[in-house]
């Protein structure tokens, strides 16, 4: 397909339009606006199609891999502590019983050995790797948090998680030791603003939706185009066969009878168009 041909086929144009607009800027200055056009057309469709992707192997993976392990972990977790409770209970009863044996006393503390002085503590460095793995832990859980919920507001994944990380160290060596990768997040990405603004379209929604169902009503009642107005129960609705020899079916009466059951009726129209002559 040629550019000519394609513009024809986005724009709807006629050949005669194309030739004038072609006259106009020049055939080369116009065959290269096209391809401009059509290279830049083509470019964001790829670039759509690659983020749509990447959103759904994004919540593959979550749904595939992160909630079956973060899963796993809880359960496991439970059944660990279950598993705890039930042996603490069991060592106690075999304890009370005499099976077995108290629990010794500590011995005391033996002194530590000496060390030379500037050499690190083996128990503080140990300290202080446990203190580093549970920080690690948070924080790969507090990012997956972010990320879902940055998904939720911004329908894409949350980016470059490490300038967030290195937005949190910079503020810690600043003095704010509690500033969090949340913190960071929404200061980055403006999120008081987008929740805001989700919530105002989630009212004007509501209000739209309330003002057409109060129009709808009130063009049902007040119009006079049959097919807008709601059906309502006939008040013949509730006749019933067996109500057919208390007088309820006027049609059957004779004519001599519905003569006189409509006659005083008559007597008072009479006498008021006498009285109004």
């Amino acid at each position: 397909m040629t550019e000519l041909e394609w513009l024809k086929q986005e724009s709807g144009m006629t050949d005669e339009e194309l030739k004038a607009m072609e006259a106009v800027a020049g055939r080369a200055k116009f065959i290269g606006m096209l391809q401009k056009i059509i290279g830049t057309n083509e470019a964001a469709t790829k670039a759509k199609t690659e983020a749509e992707q990447a959103r759904i192997d994004l919540e593959t993976r979550y749904t595939n891999e992160f909630v079956p392990e973060m899963r796993k972990v809880t359960q496991d977790a439970l059944a660990a502590k279950g598993e705890a409770a039930r042996l603490q209970a069991q060592l106690a009863q075999a304890r009370e019983y005499g099976i077995v044996p108290d629990a010794p006393a500590a011995a005391p503390a033996a002194d530590p050995t000496p060390r030379a002085p500037g050499s690190p503590d083996p128990a503080a460095q140990e300290q202080q790797f446990r203190a580093w793995s549970q920080a690690q832990s948070r924080a790969i859980i507090a990012v997956n948090d972010l990320n879902a919920e940055h998904f939720k507001l911004f329908k894409e994944p949350l980016p470059n998680t490490a300038e967030l990380a290195d937005e949190v160290q910079r503020e810690h060596t600043l003095g704010h030791k509690d500033f969090t990768l949340k913190a960071a997040w929404e200061r980055k990405f403006n999120v008081p603003a987008k929740r805001a603004e989700i919530q105002a379209a989630e009212r004007k929604s509501e209000i739209d939706a309330a003002v057409a169902a109060a129009r709808k009503e009130d063009r049902q009642k007040q119009g006079a185009n049959p097919g807008l107005v709601t059906g309502q129960p006939s008040r013949f609705s509730n006749y019933k066969p067996s109500d057919a020899n208390s007088g309820k079916e006027p049609w059957k009466v004779a004519p001599n009878q519905r003569k006189a059951a409509n006659q005083p009726w008559r007597d008072k129209f009479a006498e008021k168009v006498r009285a109004a002559a």
